[in-house]
């Protein structure tokens, strides 16, 4: 009877464990950008998937962004926003970061009008970032700086965990 109740909780306890270690599950919540800008169909924040959504120094944040082309593009960039303390500043990611083209995880460039896209964000957060709170805009545009896909993300800069 002792190891049939033992069994149970330990089956229990694995389907926790899956349920709550998913890299890259459903989508997180988010918040349409300014302007009208199109939303993206579904993100998914790896780790995360009720905001906000921990930011860990010295690691990469790694985000995935549905949406479908609202036109036709010859390249795409990645524009990111921080607001942190009342503070609203450009994030500069790295140049082959930046270059969206390269992050296409079901399609390259030219991309189409009406094309299903999945484009997957890696975001370095150096350790010299200061643990706050903070709103994340991430914005894919064209050469001309129209919007494709554009979402806030709410976030908290946060320290690595111990292993």
């Amino acid at each position: 009877m002792a190891i049939l109740k033992l069994s149970s909780v330990f089956g229990v306890l694995v389907v926790l464990l899956v349920a709550t270690t998913t890299v890259m599950g459903a989508g997180v919540a988010t918040r349409p950008c300014s302007d009208g800008r199109p939303t993206p169909s579904e993100v998914r924040v790896e780790g995360c998937t009720v905001p906000p959504c921990d930011l860990v120094r010295g690691s990469d944040a790694i985000m995935d962004m549905d949406f479908t082309a609202p036109f036709a593009a010859d390249n795409l960039r990645t524009e990111v926003v921080a607001t942190a303390l009342g503070v609203t500043a450009p994030f500069e990611l790295p140049a082959d970061r930046a270059a969206a083209c390269n992050w296409l995880l079901n399609a390259q460039c030219p991309v189409s009008a009406g094309e299903d896209i999945t484009y997957r964000l890696s975001m370095p957060v150096l350790l010299i970032y200061p643990r706050v709170s903070l709103t994340v805009e991430i914005n894919l545009v064209d050469d001309a700086g129209q919007s494709l896909a554009c979402f806030l993300l709410d976030a908290r800069v946060v320290s690595g965990r111990a292993a």
